[in-house]
């Protein structure tokens, strides 16, 4: 079954965007600013949207290489699915190539999120806005990340 996948160049070199993907600042510019990031293999990232959250156990750091996560826990809250914790057991693969003029090839994949899930419609959207912002952020320095509802 064919799971998300998107493919970007972005205008920044492979190191700026691993840091955008593994430290708190990059994650707070481009995907949530309610978030627990730290840097080291078997740690949990925690990214939050109001009463929704998300939990991933990071299973791959490569320095400018490679990012990898697989999904412990989450609850997406809307009413319209059923099973709120589709995400879990699923796998955020993010692999970096040096590409011309100091740019990065991103091959993005979200293993798991297939189009039998109920989210997949909302995720696959969700994903193309959030990779979108991921490039705005390494490009300009200003990405359009999710913010909490009291800082809006």
């Amino acid at each position: 079954m064919p799971h998300f996948r998107q493919n970007l160049t972005l205008r920044a070199s492979p190191d700026t965007v691993f840091a955008a993907l593994t430290t708190p600042r990059g994650i707070a510019g481009w995907w949530s600013d309610d978030s627990d990031v730290p840097a080291a293999v078997g740690a949990t990232v925690r990214v939050r949207f109001d009463c929704a959250k998300k939990d991933f156990r990071i299973e791959r750091l490569e320095p400018g290489r490679a990012v990898e996560w697989r999904c412990t826990a989450a609850y997406i809250d809307l009413p319209q699915l059923e099973r709120r914790s589709e995400w879990v057991g699923t796998r955020l693969r993010f692999e970096l190539a040096p590409a011309a003029n100091g740019s990065t090839e991103l091959a993005f994949e979200h293993e798991g999120l297939e189009p039998t899930l109920d989210c997949f419609e909302l995720c696959r959207a969700g994903w193309q806005q959030f990779l979108g912002s991921l490039q705005r952020f390494v490009e300009t320095g200003r990405g359009e990340p999710y913010r909490l509802a009291s800082e809006r």
